[in-house]
């Protein structure tokens, strides 16, 4: 197969990577428009607002990226198998799976927004803007959902560039709709909602034209009952799901925490630190576009009993990120405090911002092998390692960390958060030298 000895080169890489990065980028763009615009208007309890409505759904649907994992992760090893039929039956499966989530997000709806209010907010006017932002904004989860698997399918049969297709319709159809129903219109926060919905649906709307471009073809009802029917191969996908659910709600509990203990110090805090995460979601985002070029090329050799190739991959893509990685930190010491007098035009919030750029500095190199490992493990559907190292550098360092730096304030938030990375990277590397050895140990005994 002559896709074996060459999915390993640079540039089959970047040909992946580059399109996820330009795509992935747009999401924190996306977000740093919204502040920009909620940031120049005349009080800072709109930043604040956004920043809790903001991270409600960021967490909430983060909640569910397993269903891009999972996808991708299965549907690479088929593809590196070549069996078109085992895709179809795991992409028809998320996209079920997907859809009946969306339902239930929708039924309860009320009772989420609530205690997802409660849980990140403090109270009062920000806690009401957020919370109508929350009731607009749910509705866009069918759409969300959908996108996620169908993310997930481009990306494993290495189709990298309808995903970027896919998200530039939705981000800069939403930052186009922002800016009309915010500074047009005068909405405010209900005007960021709105073109979140709006444009997710004009997003899914592309994406399934793509999926049926492939040849893809709905189940008759039979093979769908089969598909969905309780057996081994279903227990496996559930349980590998599972797995990546609770990963995420660590995930999701640090991020939580972090508004919570923003908001606990004041609007000013919340407002600063609202800016502050847009650094590190762009670092996030651009280094997720190599670590998407690992779940797939990873996934094909993983699938086709490839050693040579997945390490090769894996060892070149953590040349790449590091070399990004520190390119990201020396750009926000040079220009951070540049890029936060662009967000928002309110002295005081830049002023308290700049005290804190620092771990903005930091973090990318630390957080860096975290980010690649992950995509290794969605690529072997190795979801428990990816599970125990989140639960344990969120649940013995993360959490007492929150609690015990409380007395330091908002340095006290970032240490924290910054150990966090440094565990989670220490925990996750150490479990891949004992799969590696595991994993080259089975091979050896298959191949006798």
């Amino acid at each position: 197969m002559a896709k074996k000895s060459t999915i390993q080169s640079y540039q089959n890489i970047f040909s992946i990577a580059l399109p996820m990065i330009l795509s992935a980028i747009s999401i924190p763009m996306l977000g740093i428009v919204d502040t920009a615009i909620l940031g120049h208007l005349d009080s800072p309890i709109y930043l604040a607002a956004i920043n809790i409505g903001a991270t409600i759904f960021n967490v909430l649907f983060w909640g569910f990226g397993f269903l891009k994992m999972s996808t991708t992760g299965l549907i690479a090893q088929s593809y590196g198998q070549q069996n078109q039929a085992k895709i179809n039956q795991q992409l028809t499966q998320a996209l079920v799976i997907g859809l009946f989530i969306a339902v239930i997000l929708l039924l309860f709806q009320r009772w989420i927004g609530v205690f997802a209010i409660n849980l990140t907010a403090q109270g009062g006017q920000v806690a009401d803007m957020a919370a109508h932002y929350f009731q607009i904004r749910i509705f866009s989860a069918p759409a969300t959902l959908v996108i996620y698997v169908l993310f997930g399918y481009f990306l494993a049969i290495q189709q990298a560039r309808k995903v970027l297709f896919i998200m530039l319709v939705n981000q800069v159809g939403n930052m186009f709709l922002d800016y009309v129903f915010v500074m047009e219109y005068n909405w405010g926060i209900a005007g960021v909602a709105y073109g979140s919905v709006i444009s997710e649906y004009a997003a899914v709307l592309l994406a399934l034209y793509f999926l049926f471009a492939t040849g893809f073809k709905l189940p008759h009802w039979a093979q769908l009952k089969i598909w969905l029917s309780p057996n081994a191969e279903m227990k496996s996908f559930f349980l590998l799901n599972r797995d990546i659910f609770i990963r995420t709600l660590c995930l999701m509990a640090v991020f939580a925490m972090m508004t919570k203990g923003s908001a606990r110090l004041g609007e000013l805090t919340l407002a600063a630190n609202a800016v502050l995460l847009n650094f590190f979601y762009l670092m996030s985002y651009g280094l997720d576009g190599f670590a998407h070029a690992v779940e797939s090329l990873c996934g094909q050799a993983y699938g086709a009993k490839d050693k040579k190739a997945l390490q090769q991959i894996l060892k070149h893509v953590f040349v790449i990120s590091f070399s990004i990685a520190t390119i990201f930190s020396l750009l926000y010491i040079v220009f951070g405090e540049k890029i936060v007098s662009l967000l928002t035009s309110m002295q005081q919030v830049q002023i308290y911002a700049s005290q804190y750029m620092i771990w903005l500095v930091i973090i990318p190199v630390i957080a860096m092998p975290s980010f690649i490992y992950d995509g290794l493990f969605i690529a072997t559907t190795e979801a428990k390692i990816m599970r125990n190292s989140m639960v344990m550098a969120t649940i013995f360092c993360y959490i007492p960390l929150w609690y015990l730096l409380r007395r330091y304030d908002n340095h006290g938030l970032w240490l924290a958060f910054l150990s966090f990375f440094v565990i989670r990277s220490i925990a996750i590397h150490i479990y891949y030298k004992k799969w590696i050895k595991f994993w080259a140990q089975s091979l050896d005994k298959n191949s006798i």
